[in-house]
């Protein structure tokens, strides 16, 4: 992360917000409700309910990518990073989840944030945090190139807004300055928290759920406190 560059530049090709990349077992240009084959992923035998909360999850959490890569400016794109994520084994009090569902979520979103990314994120990195069933918060990102910088915190916030964060807020930063916002969404009865940032080192996101944050202000602050860990 990681998820709002004045806007992209014009050979920035970004997905379009609401159309993540194929989720497990879904062939090329089948994202959610667009026809999925068969469920071959890790979560083949769950029972349909929980499948398809699964599928919901993986969907609103990609759309990460897109959100991250469009709020970093850069004037040249340059290949040395200014700084990098490490993420160890618990943040916040929570375990890495190393579930079968969780790695595979995990991967999804870290190749997706590098497909997005357009040589503005380097040493992308995603974990999950918790579990899927409970409080979980998933955080994605990497160093960012060496003439990035943050957009305004008001672009980050308007792009926030554009992909179904409508109470979108931006928040003061962390040590190393930039820009921080977060907002809710809700789809078909899961409700999740995010978090982006940008500062002089890295870019990012955080997606808490199941009440790992309470509100906007919440995952904000945790959201720094996850900045100061993995950051280097």
């Amino acid at each position: 992360m990681a998820g709002t560059q004045q806007y992209p530049p014009s050979n920035w090709q970004p997905t379009t917000p609401g159309q993540p990349g194929p989720g497990p077992g879904q062939g090329p240009g089948q994202g959610p409700g667009q026809g999925p084959g068969p469920w071959t992923g890790p979560d083949a035998g769950l029972p349909n309910r929980r499948r398809r909360r699964r599928r919901i999850l993986i969907s609103v959490i990609i759309s990460a990518a897109v959100v991250v890569a469009s709020i970093v400016g850069v004037i040249v794109v340059a290949s040395h990073p200014r700084g990098k994520l490490v993420l160890p084994s618990s943040l916040l009090g929570l375990p890495k989840a190393t579930s079968a569902g969780a790695v595979h979520l995990a991967g999804q979103v870290k190749a997706a944030e590098k497909s997005g990314a357009d040589g503005k994120l380097s040493g992308v990195v995603a974990g999950l945090y918790g579990s899927l069933t409970g409080p979980r918060v998933l955080v994605a990102g990497g160093g960012i190139c060496g003439t990035c910088s943050a957009k305004s915190a008001d672009t980050q916030r308007q792009r926030l807004v554009a992909t179904g964060y409508a109470n979108a807020k931006s928040f003061p930063a962390g040590a190393n300055g930039g820009v921080l916002a977060c907002g809710s969404r809700s789809a078909q009865g899961i409700s999740i928290i995010r978090c982006v940032w940008v500062d002089d080192r890295t870019a990012g996101d955080a997606v808490f759920g199941g009440g790992a944050a309470t509100s906007l202000a919440d995952a904000a602050a945790k959201t720094k406190q996850v900045i100061a860990v993995t950051e280097q």
